[in-house]
């Protein structure tokens, strides 16, 4: 919300540009004349618009009958004509001059940019600034209807706050423009510890990430993460990695590749452990589309290059037996996201169609030893919709609901899992699995109470919570389940201080019996870690 916040403060600034002093020279008047017959106006000095334009701007005020009332609406016409196409710093002059031919001059003042300076940039490199700002580049007349595009993107970055501000040039008639910059280190790392673990594994996992989002000064990114089970290593193993460049003259579009390895155990359904081990490959293009002042959004479209080595084990004890069915697929998947930032609110949504590619891959009897009936050529939809609302007295109400639909069943690292942080607190992670499903969750938070704690910029609330939804099987086997429903309520507390250590606990009560949960059965779960 705070990111969003940055935005909002973005348009109320490029507002204030718009508003900024323009620098005119005094008109003269002209000499007063009763009955003037005005054959022509002759403006010089155009050169941003059509001269047609500038034609018809000033055509109500020919003729005769004119007075020096009509040649000061020509002129006022002119330049509205001008500040209504964004380029507000241009003025024009009616100068000295003798009329009686019926020839009126008016004189155009564009006021290009004299220079264009970056002020405070310690990380960043100023000409990359400068090149991100194509609407404030020197010897050009600014259009202010640009600019705020250009404060937008030069303040995409956490780590970077640039403030325009505008003079008068040291070239008579032109402006200088500052692009004042307040910049952090472009690097950051994280640690957390929690206790998110599914059902056969010990308990903790330490998370760990690091990434730099300004490499060559291109501002191109690229991160590092894992996750371990420090007590017990075998538990869960993941690592994965991703690069981000962007391309100069383009700066909607980012091409991002990502890799992850991973080899850890996760619950499924029907009394079967699963172990995945496998790799996943992905591309992606990344599209910044045409924003509003409060709604943002985006697509991404791309492939993944996925291969799983799963072993499923069957039964107990003596009669234990396992079943190796490796899959190697290769989806495609396409995500729109925006977000809805209006002061007190706001509201963040997800929506995505992933779609197997037949023939690049494992075939279909493959498909079918990892799951009854899947294949290669399945097809999903998931979506996600928050919304964070500030109410009286420091209050927050949250809300979310995410779903996926199914064609068809689909092997488990395509299915949708329940249980868990992001779902239903109170259940083991992924403790049920389906080819579709839906949850929901509302949370009522308290005002912060972080002056508790002697923290002027820290966090402390309190929340109720309830969660619940539920998964299906798309053809399950005879005997085997094909519904689970998962709900839960409960209440936590989150917090954070000195703006780099937070953490979580919740304690949830489940509803419904599920195979490693027990209703009523209250589970506290937690995650706390630093970052900077």
């Amino acid at each position: 919300m705070k990111g969003k916040a940055k935005s909002r403060a973005l348009f109320a600034l490029a507002a204030l540009l718009l508003a900024a002093p323009r620098i005119c020279p005094a008109a003269p008047a002209a000499p007063e004349a009763a009955g003037l017959f005005i054959a022509e106006y002759r403006v010089e000095g155009v050169h941003l618009l059509k001269r047609s334009e500038v034609e018809d701007a000033v055509y109500p005020w020919l003729g005769p009958h004119r007075t020096t009332a009509d040649i000061e609406a020509a002129r006022a016409a002119v330049e509205k004509l001008y500040h209504d196409r964004g380029y507000q710093t241009v003025s024009v002059v009616t100068p000295e001059q003798d009329i009686a031919r019926g020839i009126v001059r008016l004189t155009v003042a564009e006021a290009p940019v004299g220079r264009l300076r970056v002020k405070g940039a310690r990380y960043a490199s100023p000409a990359r600034i400068k090149a991100m700002a194509p609407s404030l580049a020197e010897g050009k007349v600014i259009n202010f209807n640009e600019v705020p595009r250009d404060i937008v993107a030069l303040n995409q970055s956490a780590d970077r706050k640039v403030t325009p501000a505008l003079q008068a040039g040291a070239t008579p008639g032109s402006v200088d423009v500052d692009l004042n910059v307040q910049d952090s280190p472009p690097v950051h790392g994280s640690l957390e510890l929690n206790n998110r673990h599914s059902a056969g594994t010990k308990p903790l996992r330490l998370n760990g990430s690091i990434s730099d989002n300004n490499l060559w000064q291109r501002e191109d990114s690229a991160g590092f993460s894992f996750q371990i089970a420090p007590e017990r290593i075998d538990d869960a193993k993941v690592f994965s990695g991703y690069y981000i460049t962007r391309f100069s003259g383009v700066s909607w579009l980012s091409l991002m590749a990502q890799g992850t390895k991973q080899d850890s155990n996760v619950s499924t359904l029907g009394g079967a452990a699963v172990a995945g081990r496998g790799e996943i490959a992905g591309l992606r293009a990344l599209i910044s589309l045409p924003s509003g002042k409060e709604y943002f959004h985006s697509l991404s479209l791309g492939f993944d290059y996925k291969h799983f080595d799963q072993r499923l084990t069957f039964g107990t004890g003596a009669n234990t037996s396992l079943l190796t069915s490796p899959v190697t697929y290769v989806p495609i998947t396409g995500q729109y996201s925006a977000t809805w930032n209006k002061p007190g609110a706001v509201t963040d949504g997800n929506v995505s169609a992933t779609f197997g590619t037949r023939g690049l891959g494992s075939g279909s009897e493959q498909f079918a030893v990892s799951r009854y009936h899947a294949d290669a050529g399945f097809v999903y939809l998931r979506g996600d919709l928050s919304h964070t609302h500030d109410l009286p007295k420091g209050w927050v109400v949250f809300g979310r609901v995410q779903a996926q639909v199914a064609d068809r069943p689909l092997v488990s690292s395509e299915q949708f899992s329940g249980g868990g942080a992001s779902t239903v607190r109170g259940y083991l992670e992924s403790e049920t699995i389906g080819d579709s499903g839906a949850f929901g969750t509302l949370e009522l938070r308290t005002p912060s109470l972080h002056r508790w704690l002697g923290e002027p910029k820290g966090e402390l609330r309190f929340y109720a919570f309830g969660d619940a939804g539920g998964v299906t099987l798309i053809d399950p086997l005879p005997g085997q389940q094909g519904r689970f429903g998962l709900a839960s309520y409960g209440f936590g507390v989150l917090f954070r201080l000195r703006e780099h250590f937070s953490g979580a606990f919740d304690a949830a009560v489940p509803v419904y019996t599920q195979s490693d949960t027990k209703a009523n059965h209250v589970r506290i779960t937690f995650h706390t870690g630093l970052d900077f």
